[in-house]
This record gives structure tokens, sequence and C-alpha cells, in this order.
């Protein structure tokens, strides 16, 4: 069987390796591989170097060779690629973003779509500039539109479909709720010496609430480390100038084990998530965890049982670090319980064999809905 997955618009394979994303994006498809799936990526790389090809062994790259700009060459994708996905037997996405071209090139070569959604773009827009901002109402419409076409959806929490489901009721059967998976074998606790009492690893950005976080966790004297860059780095160094925070930009993912083990807590504050992959890693490694008490948070972590939920100020941070951090049993406790939390709930082979279930029942469905603007 061949699938052919549809990058988010813009992404390129070669920002994923930037970021340190390449191998943990793929680990799915190399399993898929072991069940006869073969991947082909449909990137919107411009150039393909030799160094990147062999990181993801098996999956074949169809990119913009043509150097076209990023719009035009996601409207033409359907043509320019149209011996591959003449092929397929499966067009699956990535995000909503981007998805345009794949609802088309279902219709046009009657292929099955899988619409994966790993968050909705939409909710976190209009959280920010409100649900009828300009933005906002493009990214449902997108969505929309890649739902109401897709023959099977994949989001990653139960309110995503109840958010689908309240806008097009008659995707409700064909919606899987399919959390994101950790390779339970590369995250795993390790006896590692702790450098650190608090770590955060993501962007830097201002929906993560990480001046709450750092004022806690100074407010505490907590040796903190940050991993990530994003557009609130320069910012966020200005505002907390201490020499309690060790600032080490982006990492590859498979190196994160190392870091959040050498760490006694591990903090999540954002004002809104999807469903984190960074979160579930962390509790993989046996992390005790102080999360924020806001969506994407509140569905994984179990109150006073894998981890503890914070209102996301941060005098409350503070509070919670400070009846955490001086207390080991409470932390091996956390951290046991979100371990097996993760193998039972989040592991590579468990969602990896649910997608599978997914994909085999799709074989040879054929797409006739109307493509909606």
């Amino acid at each position: 069987m061949q699938l052919i997955l549809f990058f988010s618009r813009r992404i390129s394979l070669r920002k994923w390796y930037e970021s340190g994303m390449a191998d943990r994006e793929s680990a799915l498809y190399r399993q898929h591989a072991k069940k006869g799936i073969s991947s082909t990526f449909v990137t919107y790389d411009r150039h393909i170097s030799p160094e990147i090809l062999p990181g993801i062994p098996g999956i074949k790259i169809l990119w913009n060779r043509f150097k076209l700009q990023d719009t035009l060459y996601q409207f033409l994708i359907p043509l320019l690629h149209a011996t591959a996905l003449i092929k397929a037997d499966i067009l699956k996405t990535n995000q909503s973003s981007g998805s345009r071209p794949a609802v088309i090139a279902s219709k046009i070569f009657n292929k099955p779509l899988l619409a994966r959604c790993g968050y909705l773009q939409s909710e976190l827009i209009a959280s920010s500039r409100g649900i009828n901002a300009p933005k906002t109402k493009r990214l449902i419409r997108e969505e929309n539109n890649l739902f109401s076409n897709a023959d099977a959806i994949i989001v990653t929490t139960d309110a995503m479909k109840r958010n689908i489901v309240s806008r097009l009721p008659g995707t409700a059967s064909k919606i899987n709720v399919l959390p994101n998976y950790v390779d339970t074998d590369l995250f795993a606790p390790a006896k590692i010496v702790k450098k650190y009492d608090i770590i955060y690893v993501g962007r830097l950005s201002s929906e993560k609430n990480l001046d709450a976080l750092l004022t806690a966790s100074v407010r505490q004297r907590c040796r903190t480390l940050i991993i990530g860059s994003g557009a609130e780095a320069i910012n966020l160094k200005e505002r907390h100038p201490s020499e309690l925070i060790e600032w080490k930009g982006t990492i590859p993912n498979n190196e994160l084990p190392i870091w959040i083990n050498r760490s006694r807590i591990f903090m999540l504050t954002s004002h809104h998530e999807g469903n984190p992959k960074v979160l579930l890693e962390a509790m993989a490694c046996g992390s005790a965890i102080i999360g924020a008490d806001s969506p994407g948070i509140r569905d994984i972590i179990r109150h006073e049982n894998t981890g503890i939920l914070s209102a996301g100020d941060a005098e409350s941070l503070s509070v919670a670090i400070a009846g955490l951090i001086h207390d080991p049993e409470r932390q091996n406790y956390f951290g046991n319980n979100a371990r097996a939390f993760a193998l039972s709930n989040y592991s590579l082979r468990t969602i990896s064999e649910k997608e599978y279930a997914i994909i085999e029942s799709l074989k040879g469905n054929t797409c006739k809905r109307k493509i909606y603007n």
C-alpha cells in the first residue's frame, strides 16, 4: 500500500531537521513500513541536500524542485506530482494547514483522504484575535473544507472532535480520537545526576506563558533550563536576566531525554495547547510535572496523580514549585504514575497500530463529496 502525506503549508523537511523534529515526525511512517505501507512526503523544500535523505530510510520525498513561490507550488501540487498521486492508495494530511491540494488531489484522482489534524489552528488564532477575526474565519473555512471532504478524520483530543461536530454534525461517524505518540523506548527514565530543578521545552512565544514560569522559578531560587527558540527569545532574556536560568536553544528531539532526565521537574504553563508531544515525552521519562490548568494540558495530566495542575499565574506556579521541589518522594510518585500512563496510552506502537487499522478501513474508498470554498 502506498500512502502520500501532505506537509503543512510552507513546511519543509529541512525545517523538520533544523527544529530537531525529523526523527520524531517520521517514526510513525517507519512503523507503517513494517506493515507494508510505503510512504511519500510532499514537502515545500526547494532543495533536498544529500545529508537529509539518509535520515528517513524507506520514505520517498516529493519537493518543490521547480523552485516555485510557495502559494503557486501549493496550488499546482496535484498537477506537478500527478504521477505519484495516481499510484497512491491513500492520501493524508499532516495538519489542516495546506490541506487544499490534498482535497483537490483526492477528488481528481479518486483517492481516499485521511484528514489528520493535531490541533485546530482556528482555535489558536481565535484565542488571541477573536472568533470573528478574518484570519480565524479563513482557517475555519479551510478546516471545514478538509473535514467535509475527508473519508476519515484523526484528531488528538475529544475537545477537537466536539468542536468539529458542532460545526459539521455529519462528520461525527468518521472522526477518530487518536492522541500524539511518543517513542517510549527513547523517552524513558534514566538514573542521571540532577543538574536542573526545572526544565521547559518548546517554542519561546507569548502563548507559552513563560514570563509566569520564569518569575515563579526564580522566586523559588530554582536552577532552570529553557530549551527552544522563538519570537519571544530576546524579550524573555531581557526580562529575566537571572544567573539561575540557562538558555539552550533548539536541540534534536533524540537528545531531549538526556536533558529531561537531568531535571527534577518538567513545566508546561501554556494558555492553550492541543495535544502537546513534549508533555507526553516528559511523562514517558518519568518526570514530575507541573502544568497549567488550561486546555490541552488538563486533558492529559491527572491532578495529584500524574502531576500537578496549577493556575497559570506566577504566584500559583511558585506555590506549586515550593510544594514539590524539596519532596523527592512526591516527585517519584508523580513520575512513576506518569510513565505508566504514557506507556498505556501514548506509545508509538499503540498509536501506529490504531492508525494502521484506520488506513486499512479506507482501502478501496472513493471520494464523491463536493469541494467547499
